[in-house]
């Protein structure tokens, strides 16, 4: 070659160092190749990192979902369990001392009292009340112990609690029969009762239970079903957002006067079925009857005379 000769160009690297170290650290495998093959091999791995990437987020999702509802099962399992502790519901227990149709006295009253008593008019009525709060009187009622349909052997007086039911479990329950727990008694005290003859108003709304049974179960006292059992025609839905169940429980006892430990109540839920009772406020609930030989027996009216005495049967039947 000589001096005068112009040398051929020199060829533009393919690379840059900091671009040769890229790929080296990145793509060890295309280092040294011709131009093009450098380039496939390059593209061949990033498509194949993006897709393997690609797959660990699907994976993740995957794992991620699966853990998800996972953990949705064991927290719904863990609120199932919390709402099955405790008790069912909670049940608010009173005594019904509205419009008694009658009142029982331990002791009979005498001469003085029953001239007083006689005595009075419906001008007196206001004066009713006192007299028998002055004598220990206890409200009864008759009229559904009295009516036919219940079968009830001896159609004395029943005493009546309200019961308001309320559950606040997420899951729904039925109770769907009532029992009374662990009945004792003995003759009643009572031997005297005066009556609001005409004050009944036929059947309540409820149940009446006659502890003169050897096995009482609840009688409906509604109109539609009255003397039939209870729970053969209707249930109580509570939980699940239902609307709080209300009861008026009647009981009767004859001649006797007996106390109870508490009501048992039935219910079905997702689990089987289980009981629970209801207590009296934690004491036990207790029913006054009439002495099987009664000593006196009045009636009100609504017309004057407004009190009349009844005659006694040689049976201690009142004759009125």
């Amino acid at each position: 070659m000589s001096d005068t000769d112009t040398p051929p160009p020199e060829r533009e690297p393919l690379t840059t160092p900091l671009a040769d170290d890229v790929i080296a650290a990145v793509v060890p495998e295309a280092v040294g190749l011709e131009r093009r093959a450098r380039n496939r091999r390059i593209a061949v791995s990033l498509v194949c990192a993006a897709v393997f990437a690609g797959l660990g987020v699907f994976a993740t999702k995957i794992v991620d979902s699966v853990f998800a509802e996972h953990d949705a099962r064991v927290a719904s399992e863990a609120d199932d369990k919390v709402d099955r502790e405790g008790q069912a519901f909670t049940a608010i227990v009173r005594l019904d001392t509205e419009d008694p149709e009658a009142a029982l006295f331990d002791s009979p009253f005498s001469a003085e009292d029953k001239r007083t008593l006689l005595g009075m008019t419906l001008e007196d009525a206001d004066r009713l009340q006192p007299f028998m709060d002055a004598r220990h009187g206890r409200g009864v009622s008759y009229s559904v112990v009295g009516h036919p349909a219940m079968g009830v052997s001896y159609p004395g007086y029943s005493e009546a609690w309200l019961v308001d039911l309320i559950s606040d479990r997420q899951a729904g329950l039925v109770v769907n029969d009532l029992r009374v727990k662990g009945v004792s008694c003995t003759p009643a005290k009572a031997v005297a009762v005066i009556e609001r003859r005409g004050q009944g108003g036929g059947g309540y709304e409820g149940m009446l239970f006659d502890l003169t049974r050897s096995d009482p179960v609840p009688l409906a006292t509604d109109e539609e079903d009255f003397g039939e059992p209870f729970f053969a025609h209707r249930k109580i839905d509570l939980g699940n957002g239902a609307t709080p169940g209300g009861l008026r429980i009647e009981v009767t006892s004859g001649t006797k006067d007996c106390t109870w430990r508490a009501f048992e109540a039935t219910y079905v839920d997702s689990e089987g079925t289980h009981t629970q009772e209801i207590t009296n406020n934690g004491k036990a609930f207790r029913v006054h009857g009439i002495a099987e030989h009664r000593e006196q027996t009045f009636q009100l009216r609504p017309t004057d005379p407004f009190v009349t005495e009844c005659a006694i049967s040689p049976q201690g039947d009142p004759r009125c």
